[in-house]
């Protein structure tokens, strides 16, 4: 049947081949659904995702066992000796598998002798599915009918239906001639163009998919937003506020915004903001965006130290008001306190001249009392006990080193009458004569277990610490606001 005409793909085939299709569309699924499941968290992207990869799979499993199975023949070839083959009687001189298995049958490869009608017998090896129930039909003697066409030498098929005149034919064979090879299939273009082709067309089945929602793809992947710098995060914080007017919390990362809000979760990424509902009953302690200066937290995060992309600003209203906190994904261990703000939180040593005088200013500003009944002072904790805004009542302001200045109502109140302190008649310098003596009296004793009492006694107001080690031995100190005097006395 040299005269038959060769099998035409239609149009739509032979495009669907020519931008290879056949791999961009789930390679393109897959692409898109990661980027907008995985990377940019839509979840019906994620249900992409997974079809894309499945599809992706079982192509590249076809079309592996395809190749296999022909071996070098073209399909154009298969096909038309499939169609258009004349039949002839083969025999099996010889079978081995090729390790590659479908379901339960094996890609098995047959050495055949070909002995068409009227012509010289030629060898050929061919590939074929058999089951192990139809092994023994193509053991090594056996004869089969085959198709096979001059037009394409070395393509044969082994017909697995032949007509029954064929089946039982008688097997005669004269001079076997050379063994016939298929001819290599002659692709469209070389190796490179078709896997150019295949990513082109990847590429632009991914961003068809990714249309729904190109502002975050946009706004995230190729121009992301830097939300530690002003104008970016006054952006985000716009859009924000657009959803709601209270917050309960508020975490600033370098590329979204993540906030709790009364019935709601807000996210805001590359431009977008997402809303998911809550049912976890609102806070009490709320807060408005107006009520924190945005602006200030390039400049903390700056301070903080380390890669940018690591910190995460946490904004919330606690008991000693609105914190803005800077933490390190990596390291829980360091952070950065400011109030509302942006003011950081003072971080010093109060034993020292300058670490006093600077929590002395701060505790005195914002309690707006310059006198004090008592003052506690450790080397990263000071207390001062102010009066209050009542008669005959005093408040306490609380310095940790590294956190906002704690306000509170005295658990004791003061006696009436009780005499008052100007806190600027404290030298600063009392506090390291005090603690020199403690050094020289008890040598590597922990300087963060003492602590200095300001009070007065019988008229006059000293300044005082007692001390003691782990066998009993101590010492009490007592000097003069002013440093001037110094007593030290042992105890057991």
């Amino acid at each position: 049947m040299l005269n038959s005409p060769e099998p035409r793909r239609s149009p739509a085939i032979r495009l669907i081949r020519f931008l290879r299709l056949v791999y961009a569309l789930p390679l393109g699924l897959a692409i898109a659904g990661i980027i907008g499941g995985f990377v940019l968290g839509y979840g019906w992207y994620l249900a992409a995702a997974s079809i894309g990869l499945g599809l992706t799979i079982l192509v590249l499993t076809l079309g592996s066992t395809a190749r296999s199975l022909r071996g070098t023949a073209s399909p154009q070839g298969m096909r038309f000796v499939q169609q258009h083959g004349d039949r002839a009687l083969a025999k099996v001189e010889r079978l081995k598998t090729t390790g590659t298995q479908i379901n339960d049958a094996y890609v098995t490869e047959l050495q055949l002798v070909v002995a068409p009608p009227n012509e010289t017998a030629y060898r050929a090896t061919v590939r074929e599915l058999i089951h192990p129930l139809r092994s023994g039909a193509c053991q090594p003697g056996a004869v089969v009918v085959v198709k096979h066409s001059p037009r394409y030498p070395g393509v044969v098929i082994v017909d697995a239906d032949p007509p029954r005149e064929w089946a039982e034919r008688s097997w005669q064979v004269g001079v076997i001639g050379e063994e016939r090879t298929p001819e290599p299939e002659a692709r469209l273009g070389n190796a490179a163009g078709r896997l150019a082709m295949t990513a082109v067309s990847t590429l632009v089945v991914a961003a068809a998919l990714l249309v729904p929602i190109r502002d975050d793809v946009l706004g995230q992947l190729l121009s992301p937003p830097d939300l530690f710098t002003a104008d970016d995060l006054g952006a985000g914080m716009a859009k924000l506020s657009a959803e709601s007017e209270r917050f309960e919390d508020l975490t600033v990362e370098s590329d979204q915004l993540r906030a709790t809000i009364p019935g709601a979760y807000l996210s805001y990424r590359g431009g977008t903001v997402k809303r998911d509902s809550s049912s976890v009953s609102p806070r009490a302690k709320q807060f408005a965006a107006s009520e924190v200066n945005f602006a200030a937290i390039p400049g903390l995060v700056a301070r903080f130290g380390g890669d940018p992309a690591d910190a995460l600003v946490r904004i919330s209203r606690e008991d000693v008001g609105i914190t803005m906190t800077v933490r390190s994904g990596k390291d829980s261990s360091r952070e950065l306190v400011a109030d509302a703000k942006g003011v950081p939180a003072l971080t010093t040593d109060a034993f020292t001249e300058n670490g006093f005088r600077e929590v002395a200013a701060l505790l005195i500003k914002l309690s707006g009392r310059p006198e004090a009944y008592e003052a506690i002072i450790r080397t990263d904790h000071v207390e001062f006990q102010v009066p209050g805004p009542g008669p005959g009542t005093s408040d306490d302001y609380d310095w940790h080193r590294g956190r906002l200045v704690e306000h509170r109502p005295s658990p004791i109140q003061p006696d009436p009458g009780a005499p008052l302190f100007r806190l600027s008649e404290l030298s600063a310098k009392a506090l390291p004569t005090i603690l020199a003596k403690v050094d020289e009296r008890m040598p590597g004793f922990p300087r963060d277990k003492v602590s200095v009492a300001l009070r007065e006694n019988d008229g006059t107001w000293s300044l005082s610490t007692s001390v003691q080690d782990e066998y009993g031995r101590g010492i009490d100190v007592t000097a003069s606001p002013d440093g001037s005097t110094v007593a030290v006395m042992p105890t057991r």
